[in-house]
């Protein structure tokens, strides 16, 4: 039984319907409505697999999530201006955390941003969090401890 609700799930959700039988037009409106006001939350890793489980953890929370390979990326990005947080890995080829971290506050952003890293050296940690840093997270993390990050990010953000 378990199974056969997994399945009518999956396809309803596949076909953009509900199981109650909502439209799928107007849920699509109403969720494109909630993402147009929602936080946007820019994720920056070179590893696609880690951007897009935290775009899905993100956006399970109904905030808007922007994904980039690259710091330079997110740099040139039209969403530089409107993102409310940024979740970047910390190393990375090219401009890595720290370097966006301070091209950010060289350019007077002052975006709060989460850390994420296979490598949670204490000197980079101590150093992030000196420099603004909003938290510092080691790979694997646990998804409550992101979560209440975000939270204190975009209050962070409202109280500017």
């Amino acid at each position: 039984m378990i199974l056969v609700v997994a399945a009518v799930t999956y396809f309803c959700d596949m076909q953009g319907l509900s199981p109650a039988g909502n439209s799928p037009r107007l849920r699509d409106h109403v969720e494109d409505q909630q993402l147009q006001n929602a936080p946007i939350i820019s994720i920056i890793d070179d590893d696609e697999s880690m951007r897009c489980a935290i775009k899905s953890l993100v956006t399970s929370l109904g905030l808007d999530a922007h994904t980039f390979a690259s710091a330079e990326a997110f740099l040139q990005s039209p969403h530089l201006d409107h993102t409310s947080c940024v979740i970047s890995d910390l190393q990375m080829p090219g401009l890595n955390g720290v370097d966006l971290q301070k091209s950010l506050l060289a350019q007077g952003r002052r975006i709060p941003i989460i850390f994420v890293t296979a490598f949670p050296e204490e000197r980079l940690r101590a150093s992030a969090l000196a420099a603004g840093a909003l938290g510092f997270l080691g790979k694997p993390f646990e998804s409550e401890t992101l979560i209440k990050l975000i939270d204190k990010a975009i209050e962070t953000g409202r109280k500017t």
